[in-house]
């Protein structure tokens, strides 16, 4: 185990600071960075995990609700999988007709997606703190794997842009363009003389909600996993659990209600 080896050197800031380090991949030399001594931060570094970790859930997300769909019988009774597969669609259906006022399939797909992903993302957290790096380590002699995609700003950052120009996308086509170009320019001051600092409040405004989207939900994860990290090293395996399984129930429900919030801010700016 990785704790093992920390002890035996002593170096117990070690094994905090390894579980917080990413594995960078150079785009420039297509060269994984295994080796932080001399490191030097640069635009052309991915940290590669945090795509691993979040791709491979997407594909799971993919597959699982398409096999799902493919397994329904209208006629029989529904099993356990297609009830929860149910529950889930008519969770985000009810509050997509709430807000956006009307069923809409573009919009829909962006919430369910939007939420499930996350949930997704934000339950790695719940597995056993060396798992995932003990595997990859193994089979792909990797350095370093930093399993939860949510708790890497770069990550969280990406979905709210992802988010915000979904909904600039949806609001151009479903919308007259002078019309959306007319309420940037002369809103919230109807006088041409305002136009520069209109454009100024909007682009502050759209910036203020990819920065509170980002940082609302990397926040909320990220501080979980520090816990489970302290926990999991400084404690004895015989008592983790007394801390463990309520600060994973915890953890569960922060993961369901900053999916939810992301969800329903995403519909509140697309409405």
């Amino acid at each position: 185990m990785i704790k093992d080896f920390f002890l035996k050197n002593n170096l117990p800031d070690n094994y905090i600071s390894h579980h917080l380090t990413y594995l960078k991949f150079n785009i420039l030399n297509f060269k994984l960075l295994n080796n932080f001594a001399n490191f030097k931060y640069s635009f052309w570094l991915i940290n590669l995990d945090s795509i691993i970790s979040s791709f491979f859930l997407a594909i799971f997300f993919l597959f699982f609700f398409k096999y799902i769909i493919n397994i329904i019988e209208y006629n029989k009774i529904l099993n356990r999988k297609q009830i929860f597969c149910e529950l889930i669609i008519n969770f985000v259906l009810d509050y997509t007709k709430n807000i956006f006022g009307k069923k809409n399939k573009f919009v829909f797909s962006l919430a369910f997606t939007v939420f499930t992903w996350i949930l997704l993302m934000n339950l790695i957290g719940i597995l056993p703190i060396d798992f995932l790096f003990l595997f990859f380590n193994r089979f792909l002699n990797f350095q370093y794997f930093h399993s939860i995609p949510t708790s890497d700003v770069n990550i969280t950052l990406a979905m709210s842009l992802s988010v915000l120009l979904s909904v600039l996308f949806y609001k151009f086509k479903n919308n007259n363009f002078f019309c959306i170009l007319k309420n940037i320019l002369f809103h919230p001051f109807n006088l041409w003389i305002f136009i520069p600092i209109n454009i100024l409040l909007e682009l502050i405004n759209f910036l203020s909600k990819i920065i509170s989207l980002c940082l609302r939900l990397f926040g909320n994860i990220y501080s979980g996993e520090i816990l489970f990290i302290l926990i999991s090293f400084f404690l004895p395996w015989w008592i983790q659990w007394v801390f463990l399984v309520p600060l994973s129930i915890l953890h569960f429900l922060v993961s369901f209600l900053q999916s939810f919030i992301f969800m329903v801010l995403t519909l509140v700016y697309i409405s």
